[in-house]
């Protein structure tokens, strides 16, 4: 597996589902802005991973097949609003740290990457994994290092702690998705939570999480997700790679120790191979989950809404699924939320006859509740390309939406889109 974003597509059976219901289109949505690095080379995968959190917008550049350590680039959108720009600053780590730029997460004015070792099928040969914190400084943002490192206190070579990071206030969640328990590549999840004297030094884990039915390739922590004080851990592999998500609650005691789910979430017609979990995205008391390989590799997002009694086991409460999908689409292998608006890329889409340019596509929430639906408004990148991968990554803050497109021109964009 070159990076820990690509997957194999996996022909299933064919089923179907009925989307009867005709959800709302979204309000119209273009392209505000194709954001790239100030020195451009070719194949280092700009935009392989995206983040965004108010006026700003993180992007990172990393290809496992030819780099050891990546960077990741911020953006901040200017007084006059989004437009074509480079970065205001460059992220690195101190200690060149191997996958640097595998995941990026943002909250205000924190930054986190992911540094998920690429070597992570030869543990000899591969470190456990990081992830750094970076703070905005008092005049702004510029090139800089790490505040932090956040390192797992039981980290063996190879975890690839790092491969999934995500941040909401003062907490941080990783994923690390070849952690082992009882057996190989399970994954396990950490949380960290900021000390009183800030980000800074070198920090182990506030709690562990694992999911109580763990399994021999499992891949739990393949995506994590926070918000408030919920956290939601994808875990593809699980059930024959049937796949499956984990809630976790902050305890009233606090996030600390050893902690298993609150709640798992599948699909109700989950099939093997189906991937639920390779995504996942959460804000408020919604969960959105990815499974690219549904419906015949076709792809479906699960959107998940938290009974007034709290989590609990259960299935989806809708179905999101790609217009006029396709197999080896790839729909469902990023997605985004930002309260009643979901996003999820599809990153093998054909358009106009380019194959693998990708396409993004926006759901609303109608007045009503969540619905299944094949409603979306699709996006487009204004210069696709063939294989250019449109939607490998997404994310949303409120109505600015971010695209990675990291296998077009050299090397990559990443394109903001809003009202």
């Amino acid at each position: 597996m070159s990076t820990l974003r690509l997957f194999c597509l996996i022909a299933l059976l064919s089923f179907s589902v009925a989307f009867a219901y005709a959800a709302p289109q979204p309000a119209i949505v273009s392209q505000l802005a194709e954001l790239t690095p100030s020195v451009r080379s070719s194949a280092d995968w700009f935009g392989i991973s995206v983040a965004v959190s108010g006026n700003t917008v993180v992007v990172a550049a990393f290809d496992s097949n030819i780099q050891q350590y990546g960077k990741a680039y911020v953006y901040v959108k200017p007084p006059s609003g989004w437009q074509d720009m480079t970065q205001v600053a460059t992220l690195t780590s101190s200690d060149n740290g191997e996958g640097f730029g595998q995941s990026v997460a943002i909250s205000g004015n924190t930054v986190v990457v992911g540094a998920a070792n690429p070597s992570n099928f030869s543990p000899a040969a591969a470190g456990p994994g990081a992830a750094y914190v970076f703070v905005m400084p008092s005049g702004g943002w510029h090139d800089m290092t790490e505040s932090a490192k956040l390192t797992a206190s039981d980290g063996q070579p190879g975890d690839a702690f790092g491969n999934s990071v995500s941040i909401s206030g003062n907490t941080i969640a990783v994923g690390a998705i070849f952690a082992p328990t009882n057996f190989s590549f399970e994954g396990k999840g950490y949380v960290f939570v900021r000390p009183a004297s800030g980000w800074s030094g070198n920090l182990t884990e506030t709690a562990e999480l694992r999911a109580s039915d763990t399994q021999l390739l499992n891949y739990f922590g393949a995506s994590i997700a926070i918000s408030g004080n919920t956290v939601v851990v994808g875990a593809y592999g699980h059930n024959n790679f049937a796949g499956a998500a984990y809630v976790f609650v902050k305890p009233g005691t606090g996030w600390a120790g050893t902690l298993t789910q609150t709640a798992e979430l599948t699909a109700s017609d989950g099939k093997s191979s189906a991937d639920l979990g390779f995504s996942s995205a959460i804000s408020g008391n919604t969960i959105v989950v990815g499974a690219p390989n549904a419906r015949s590799s076709r792809g479906t997002a699960y959107v998940f809404v938290q009974p007034s009694s709290g989590w609990v086991d259960m299935t989806e409460t809708a179905e999101l699924v790609q217009p006029n999908a396709m197999q080896s689409n790839g729909f469902g292998q990023s997605t985004g939320i930002s309260g009643n608006v979901v996003a999820v890329g599809a990153p093998g889409t054909t358009v106009g006859g380019n194959s693998g340019q990708g396409a993004e596509y926006v759901f609303i929430k109608p007045s009503t509740g969540w619905k299944n639906t094949s409603k979306g408004l699709q996006l487009l990148a204004s210069d696709g390309a063939g294989n250019a991968a449109f939607g490998v990554s997404s994310a949303i803050s409120k109505s600015t939406i971010v695209v990675g497109s990291p296998s077009g021109t050299a090397p990559g964009s990443a394109y903001v889109f809003g009202p």
